[in-house]
């Protein structure tokens, strides 16, 4: 009962910040997808679109329910869909359409609403929030403006692990909810490992330690399966859905924090544009939306070589500043499931090639935030032999 009563306050107040009807707290942001794609009936040739620059686990989702992944290119200049392609793959058999608030950044919607409003068609849509948690667009939240949301609670905040569904819609939170309580919990092991990197993630965006607990995740996941029988490779997660009472107890303290430490990121965000100024070489994302609000949960910039891409992540390593590319193109490896092919969806191939990120976070004090503008100010200019100190 005690474990219930937790839970149901963290859906009631998450719901409340959100503004929706409905809040659903799962074990991770993959699990709340998986549950999501369940509750609206997804089955085999089903189709559903999404765009080509995305977690390899959303088609996966699919994939496993039968589904067939369609994807959509992106833009070039803000990682968003790509409306004239998305008009050209709406069909009778589209079940749901997925949009990604990539890196924060909402989604202009009411776009993508029109198209589904003139198909004629009952489509599903579904807003991938898990980097925008306290983004908004024309006033209201990021998770408040489609049929239905999914969060990862970890992106945005300390917490063990984590994600959540939202919903104004009573039957699918009706329907979601009861899939995720049907299955086991996240075992208390696994809790304190997401835990762990979860902090070193939010406190040392630049920690060695933090790279290394990100390659023992993999390799353990590979390895041990965390221990659980029941380890979805496919999915990368344990097959298990309902969050715990210690995920909900902690997020219940940090959803109390979410908009000041969004705000904290954002400064960080303008001082690190300020320090880099503008270079030929390199694009920073900076375009949103008009009335819109994001929120900065990865600092993005693109390379416009890209066979420089490797180098400069590897002259940033050296100073202990660890960029990374984000996803790679799905091309080679779901395409096969459908009549696509890399020639479909080319800005999704590049920007696979010359994105650049590091995760942002309100503990970045001004030293590393100047350590990371003189790295990428090194490579852009060439050796300057500035101590950060002196910045």
């Amino acid at each position: 009962m005690i474990q219930k009563r937790i839970i149901d306050s963290f859906e009631q107040e998450f719901a409340a910040y959100i503004g929706t009807k409905y809040a659903i707290g799962t074990s991770m942001g993959r699990t709340a997808l998986f549950a999501v794609l369940n509750a609206i009936g997804v089955e085999e040739n089903d189709e559903i679109i999404m765009p080509a620059y995305i977690c390899e686990v959303v088609p996966n989702s699919v994939l496993k329910l039968k589904g067939v992944p369609i994807f959509v290119d992106i833009n070039l200049k803000d990682y968003h869909i790509s409306i004239s392609h998305l008009q050209t793959l709406i069909n009778s058999r589209t079940k749901a359409i997925i949009i990604d608030h990539i890196f924060g950044y909402p989604e202009d919607v009411d776009v993508i609403k029109e198209i589904i409003d003139k198909s004629g068609q009952k489509i599903f849509l579904i807003e991938d929030a898990a980097h925008a948690l306290g983004a908004e667009y024309k006033g209201k939240k990021v998770g408040n403006l489609c049929d239905i949301a999914i969060f990862s609670l970890a992106k945005n905040m300390l917490n063990f692990g984590g994600g959540a569904i939202t919903t104004n819609n009573d039957i699918v939170a009706h329907k979601a909810k009861e899939f995720v309580i049907n299955s086991t919990g996240l075992s208390f092991i696994n809790q304190m490992f997401f835990g762990m990197i979860s902090y070193f993630d939010r406190r040392r965006v630049n920690s060695k330690l933090f790279n290394r607990l990100m390659e023992l995740l993999e390799f353990c996941s590979k390895k041990f399966q965390f221990g659980r029988k029941d380890y979805d490779q496919s999915l990368k997660i344990p097959a298990t859905f309902s969050m715990s009472k210690l995920q909900a107890f902690v997020f219940l303290s940090q959803l109390k924090k979410v908009n000041y430490t969004n705000a904290k990121m954002i400064d960080n965000q303008t001082i690190l544009d300020k320090m880099l100024g503008n270079f030929n070489s390199i694009d920073i994302l900076r375009s949103k939306i008009e009335n819109s609000k994001h929120v900065c949960t990865w600092y993005v910039i693109r390379i416009k070589d890209t066979g420089l891409t490797q180098q400069l992540i590897g002259d940033c390593r050296k100073s202990n500043v660890f960029l990374s590319t984000f996803w790679d193109p799905l091309c080679s490896t779901q395409l096969y499931n459908t009549i696509q092919t890399c020639k479909d969806v080319p800005n999704s191939l590049y920007q696979s090639k010359c994105t650049l990120i590091f995760k942002m976070n309100p503990y970045l004090s001004e030293f590393e935030l100047k350590k990371i503008a003189m790295c990428l100010k090194n490579f852009i200019i060439g050796d300057i032999n500035e101590d950060p100190a002196s910045y």
